[in-house]
């Protein structure tokens, strides 16, 4: 009986640990200020916060993904020194991503045009550092005071990407 009760451990240890390392890791990463305006700096952290907690929202259990929390990314994004006004920003955020061992990144840009907040926002993969192509949310238009309306237009447009 101990025998079968040990084996049954083991393969349930096993079984729960191999299906934690194949689940999609996400890091959700600030999105660049295009503007140069610094005022709208805040702006790249709170679309970042925004998506990661809809996201964490939309799956709640974690079947599908798994989003890397927002204390592991600010650290290394400290740490490497990371702004998303540089325009190193892009370059840079793939080393910080290698450490996370994320499989995905979600990120995107802004820029102020006429008093509203142009967003774009894609899902990348790390292996190829490319975009997915029918995964991407481009030209989203809101005005200043409503620009956090936004967030729920971009997950919805990612999500399908994340759960193939």
């Amino acid at each position: 009986m101990k025998k079968i009760l040990l084996i049954f451990i083991n393969f349930l240890f096993f079984f729960c640990v191999s299906s934690s390392f194949s689940q999609l890791r996400i890091a959700v990463l600030p999105f660049q200020n295009m503007d140069g305006d610094l005022t709208l700096n805040l702006l790249s952290y709170k679309l970042q916060d925004s998506v990661a907690n809809l996201l964490r929202q939309y799956d709640s259990l974690q079947k599908n993904y798994v989003v890397i929390p927002s204390d592991s990314i600010d650290f290394l994004v400290s740490q490497f020194n990371l702004d998303p006004t540089n325009p190193q920003y892009p370059t840079d955020m793939w080393k910080a991503v290698k450490l996370l061992n994320a499989n995905v990144v979600i990120s995107g840009t802004f820029n102020r045009k006429a008093e509203r907040i142009l967003i774009n926002a894609y899902i990348y993969d790390v292996k190829t550092k490319l975009a997915y192509p029918n995964y991407q949310v481009r030209d989203i238009f809101k005005p200043e005071d409503k620009v956090m309306e936004a967030v729920p237009i971009i997950v919805k447009k990612l999500l399908p990407g994340l759960l193939e």
